[in-house]
């Protein structure tokens, strides 16, 4: 029988055990064996040093910081795609432009010009800061010239030229870095013959390589993209000029090459040393100082200028049928602006360019004429009086 002292001391015994016991019922296993003494502390199963040389782990708050985007990252990203759209741009002009160049030989004699069929840029011609950044660690320009794109369908194509070659040297001349290289690379083109052909030596990869293709020859207009939010384009008598509004337009590449022929006809055709097309695209009519110079010509001028005008539209669409481009399409550019500008409908009076219905009817008339020049064989050229001028066809 359990005496008194005896039920009190157990009592207490079981109280103090509790704790343990509770304990040990929330172990999903045995307790790991206690470490020998003088033994680094440490997880269980680990080797006796991981805890000593363990690395803290990183919340994940840290983890998300680390792979969160900063300001300046989305800026570099936003900048390489400003970057490659503009790329973009130039590569479809130049491609839609040079065929025209390359067909209109018989029809820009006295201004022709080697053609390498790429272009090559040097990192000195960018601003240093996100921009420049693009075009070295993207599109691998260095300082001295690098090829920036290749035209399409051009010898330089044919031959293997590609985007980030190094030019190393041109027709037998080492070529340096910034300007004097492509002041170099520009005058060694421009002397050398015709028929033979070109040796450019580029670096790819760190390796030389020998190329040799001939030099086209074009009609010498360069092409030029101003940072113009206008939808307009207009030639300088040595060149072309596109704004970037122009390019952003939705336009078909036929109706493009409408555009770029009817300015190539002004530099081939010696009108004005500079001309301003103003191919309203949007209703947009030009600066106020271009309204009040019109406002003050003579209307004899304004009538020569209206003439300009009808012959770069008739020369312009032989430049398009010598480089294999149906015509048939390029008077519907017309009703397709009139539909946005429903105020170029109108007779424009003294105004510089003719009328849209005008060109519609003018540019039609002259498919016919170049249809029935194709049918018969004849040469695609403009029909002009034995002095030279122009026979624009007349509409009624």
């Amino acid at each position: 029988m359990i005496s008194r002292r005896e039920l009190v001391r157990y009592r207490i015994t079981t109280l103090l055990a509790l704790p343990v016991l509770v304990a040990a019922c929330f172990q999903s296993g045995p307790l790991p064996p206690s470490p020998a003494p003088g033994a680094p502390a440490g997880p269980p199963g680990a080797p006796a040093d991981a805890t000593a040389n363990a690395e803290p782990t990183p919340s994940p708050s840290d983890a998300e910081a680390a792979t969160r985007p900063t300001i300046e990252s989305e800026r570099a990203l936003q900048m390489e795609g400003a970057v490659r759209t503009r790329l973009d741009r130039l590569q479809r002009l130049h491609d839609l432009t040079m065929p025209l160049l390359r067909g209109g030989l018989e029809m820009c004699k006295g201004h022709l010009r080697n053609e390498l069929g790429f272009l090559y840029a040097t990192l000195d011609q960018y601003p240093a800061d996100a921009e420049r950044r693009v075009y070295e660690t993207v599109l691998g320009i260095r300082s001295w010239p690098t090829v920036l794109l290749v035209v399409s369908g051009s010898a330089a194509e044919r031959a293997g030229i590609a985007p980030g070659d190094f030019i190393a040297a041109v027709g037998g001349v080492t070529v340096p870095g910034g300007r004097p290289g492509r002041d170099t690379i520009a005058a060694v083109t421009r002397r050398w013959p015709a028929e033979g052909a070109l040796p450019v030596q580029v670096e790819r990869n760190g390796v030389a390589v020998d190329i040799r293709y001939p030099a086209e020859t074009v009609c010498d207009y360069d092409i030029a993209v101003t940072e113009d939010d206008e939808i307009n384009a207009w030639a300088s008598g040595d060149a072309i000029h596109v704004s970037r509004g122009l390019m952003r337009f939705p336009m078909s590449d036929t109706h493009l090459q409408a555009v770029l022929a009817h300015e190539i006809a002004h530099n081939s055709e010696g009108h004005l040393a500079e001309i301003t097309s103003n191919l309203v695209l949007t209703g947009l009519r030009g600066s106020v100082r271009d309204a009040a110079a019109e406002a003050a010509r003579p209307l004899s001028q304004v009538e020569f200028s209206r003439t300009q005008e009808h012959e770069a539209d008739y020369v312009g669409m032989y430049y398009l049928a010598r480089a294999g481009i149906d015509t048939g399409e390029v008077g519907q550019v017309w009703r397709l602006l009139a539909a946005e500008n429903p105020e170029d409908v109108r007779d424009r009076g003294e105004s510089t360019h003719p009328s849209l219905p005008e060109r519609f009817l003018r540019l039609e008339a002259t498919h016919r004429e170049i249809t029935l020049k194709l049918e018969a064989g004849l040469p695609l050229l403009p029909n002009r009086t034995r002095d030279g001028a122009l026979i624009v066809p007349r509409v009624g």
